[in-house]
This record gives structure tokens, sequence and C-alpha cells, in this order.
């Protein structure tokens, strides 16, 4: 089976970020392979964003060999499977067909600019934080602009109703999903990449 592409994105002499796709929405496989990178002395710092499959490698003193780390991290990749035995990338069985291609890709696409927003940001706010206060300003600016409040349109009325739905009952959605047996697997958050960060990292936001 030939290695999953893992590519190193930039590298500094202390701090290697790479990009390793195939690990991008398998949270559990990405703790896995930190606490890997982790165990060699000279990964001090490892950071791995789930939705992304990005790697950030870096340590205080020395240099870091970026070929060889990408060369360990596609060794890893490579042998990585899920919690069902199926290698990364794999077919699913027909009860669990996961996200579709263009799912993902627009899952990645979005994870990436709130990747770039964060850092911007100096990790003190994401797209989550940001357009709901932006949206908000929009509408009391309008609001304030035409000195009247716009009756919501129906489908507006329809999504709203669905989405606190599916916020305030969440139990009955995950019983409906879990007897059909057409649930799929939920999607991990981005991981931060804030500074200070120490030992294997993949967190939510």
């Amino acid at each position: 089976m030939t290695s999953p592409a893992v590519l190193v994105v930039h590298a500094l002499e202390r701090r290697v970020r790479l990009r390793a796709p195939a690990l991008a929405g398998h949270r559990r496989v990405c703790e896995r392979i930190a606490e890997q990178l982790a165990a060699d002395p000279a990964c001090e710092v490892v950071s791995i964003r789930p939705m992304t499959g990005s790697v950030i490698v870096e340590r205080s003193e020395g240099g870091l060999d970026p070929e060889r780390l990408r060369a360990r991290l596609a060794g890893l990749v490579d042998g990585a499977r899920e919690d069902d035995g199926h290698p990364l990338g794999a077919p699913r069985p027909e009860g669990h067909p996961g996200p579709t291609r263009v799912a993902r890709a627009v899952a990645h696409a979005f994870a990436g600019i709130n990747a770039d927003v964060r850092e911007a940001m100096d990790y003190r706010a994401d797209l989550g934080t940001i357009l709901p206060v932006v949206f908000a300003a929009a509408g009391l600016a309008e609001v304030g602009a035409t000195r009247r409040l716009p009756v919501p349109a129906w489908f507006n009325l329809l999504w709203w109703s669905l989405r606190w739905f599916m916020t305030f009952n969440p139990g009955a959605i995950s019983e409906e999903l879990n007897s059909s047996g057409g649930g799929a697997q939920g999607q991990p958050g981005v991981a931060g990449e804030g500074p200070g960060e120490a030992g294997p990292v993949c967190d939510d936001l």
C-alpha cells in the first residue's frame, strides 16, 4: 500500500508544519499519532488539527529535519487504522457511508480559513465568535438605518425552528440516527496551535 501524501508546508529551524490530508476527520488517530511523534526526544511539542490534518512539531533547542519528520509521519499515517480496523481512506460499510467528497472539501476549506483567522487574531477569536458578532451588528445597523423591524421570511423561520429543535433535542436526534443505522460519525473540531502548548495536542475548539 502506497503511503498517503504528507507534505512539508513550511519549515523553520525549530518549527516544522506538515500536512497529512488522510488524517482529516480522524480525531482518535490524530491523538495516537501525536503521542507517537511526541515520543521522539526531538519533538518537544506536537500539535495536530483533526479537521485539516495539519501537524506542527516544535523544539526549544537544536534543529528539526523536515524530511525526516515527513518520512516519520508518512510511516505512521500509512500504518494507522480507524477504530473499526479499516485503513485511513478505506471505503466504509454501507451502513456508515460517512461524509461525501463535496462535504469533506467544503469542511476542509472552511477549516483552513478558520485556522488562518485564529492565527491572525492571535488565538483570541475565530469564525465561530466573529461571524455572530458581525451578523448581529449588521442586523442592528439595518434596523437603525430603516427605522423599522422587518418581518423574517418564512424560510428563515423554518430554518430557525429546525436549528432550535436540533440544539435542544440532541438526545432524540442521536437515538433516531442510532436506530436507523445511518448516523455519520461526528466531525472533530479544529486543534489549537497557540504558543506555549506542551506535549501532544489534539483539541477541539
